[in-house]
């Protein structure tokens, strides 16, 4: 069999994030949920998905025995697959041949017991393999704490699982994490973590509390800065819907921030509850920015103005040369594909 991951029809649902990547590309407990699938199936598998993002992901096709998989699911014992046989099907015969339920925005990572045995035994390097016994700075009552190889912890910091922090990460000194929380590859971070999950390649090095939120790739949260996650009347949240293009109530009662890939915010910034930062924006100033900001923005409580599309690609570039990564010209496009569709969110100038 040959397996591929579609995205959901409305993936506008998991914007921002999915304006970047595909949704397979989410990072959970235990990798992404792509991830997930290879360790289930014991095999490769590849990417249904929309346009700007098929040259860099683009579906691996067998003359037979394609079976496609919608990546809003995760692999369990009575998953659901959709076996096309001999014929490629469009997304749209998919959306018409399978009725889809949407899950919440922010997966559950306590959900994924199912593979929690699986997870530890095929990682490397776990809570267990440094003695937690003998350290009460890291507490794996709740759930385990997941540490990958080459990943740096410096002293004093404390740990409270479930916690998994990927290949390459910096955990600065004093660092609180409070799970569950997933740390992807290559990030630096520091000061208080609590129910988040940071893709990767993305830095929180300074103080500042950051909880139930999700943080792209390539972001820099700066010194000082921190987030609400909770309302002052104890409500439940309401969180920008891009597919509804409105504020709609999450029904959650804690909610954090989301920002999307590239986004910086100065030092000091502050965010309220619920607020979701697109792709590509550097907030500053006093006061809270508002709790949705369009991607390719720039500006904060004092005004928004639009951040110019080279000039957004020639930081990147900078940025991601750091990490020993190029911007490669497929990825390029990509940014000023995801600069076009976003357009009408932001005001003319």
């Amino acid at each position: 069999m040959n397996y591929i991951l579609f995205d959901p029809p409305n993936v506008e649902f998991f914007f921002p994030f999915t304006l970047t990547r595909p949704l397979g590309e989410m990072r959970l407990f235990g990798g992404t949920i792509k991830d997930h699938w290879e360790r289930y199936l014991g095999k490769k598998v590849s990417y249904l998905t929309y346009n700007q993002l098929s040259r860099l992901h683009p579906p691996t096709w067998c003359s037979s025995n394609n079976v496609l998989i919608c990546s809003d699911s995760m692999p369990q014992q009575d998953y659901n697959m959709l076996n096309i046989g001999d014929n490629m099907m469009s997304l749209k015969k998919i959306q018409e041949a399978w009725t889809l339920k949407y899950p919440n925005y922010k997966p559950d990572i306590n959900s994924n017991t199912y593979f929690l045995n699986n997870i530890i035994s095929s990682c490397k390097y776990t809570a267990s393999n440094i003695d937690v016994s003998s350290n009460n700075l890291f507490n794996d009552d709740d759930g385990p704490i997941i540490i990958e190889e080459d990943v740096v912890i410096m002293a004093g910091v404390m740990i409270k699982g479930p916690v998994h922090i990927c290949k390459g990460s910096v955990i600065k000194m004093g660092a609180k994490i409070y799970g569950p929380t997933v740390i992807g590859p290559y990030c630096k971070v520091g000061g208080e973590i609590s129910n988040s999950i940071f893709l990767g390649y993305s830095n929180k090095a300074h103080d500042g509390f950051l909880g139930h939120s999700i943080i792209g790739e390539w972001c820099n949260i700066g010194a000082g800065t921190s987030n609400s996650n909770l309302k002052n009347d104890y409500s439940t949240v309401k969180m920008w819907n891009y597919d509804k293009q409105k504020f709609l109530d999450s029904k959650l009662q804690y909610l954090g921030l989301y920002m999307g890939d590239h986004s910086k915010s100065a030092i000091n910034t502050s965010f309220n509850t619920g607020t979701t930062i697109g792709v590509n924006c550097n907030i500053f100033g006093a006061g809270f920015p508002r709790n949705f900001i369009p991607s390719f923005s720039w500006g904060g409580s004092q005004g928004i103005k639009n951040y110019n599309i080279d000039k957004a690609i020639e930081v990147a570039n900078k940025v991601m040369a750091r990490r020993n990564v190029s911007l490669t010209q497929e990825y390029e496009n990509l940014l000023r594909s995801v600069f076009n569709i976003t357009a009408h969110f932001r005001h003319k100038d």
